[in-house]
């Protein structure tokens, strides 16, 4: 359920990453960005931009979202 295109969609984060940043406690919400990559990971098909509510913007694992299949419209 790679998101290289599209419409973004709604996410939570399902596990805690705050080894990465402080903010990004497992429940964390956030919006994915299409066609964005924010570091080498992005290239790779596993991995969605995501930005959160709280302010962080990361390349997150798809297996560590749950998306609430919602599209917001850009």
């Amino acid at each position: 359920m790679a998101q290289l295109g599209g419409n973004p969609k709604r996410v939570k984060l399902k596990v805690d990453l705050t080894r990465y940043n402080n903010k990004l406690t497992a429940g964390q919400e956030g919006i994915t960005m299409p066609n964005v990559k924010l570091s080498q990971w992005g290239s790779m098909d596993t991995f969605v931009a995501v930005n959160f509510d709280c302010g962080v913007k990361m390349d997150i694992a798809i297996n560590s979202l749950e998306f609430d299949g919602k599209y917001i419209n850009s």
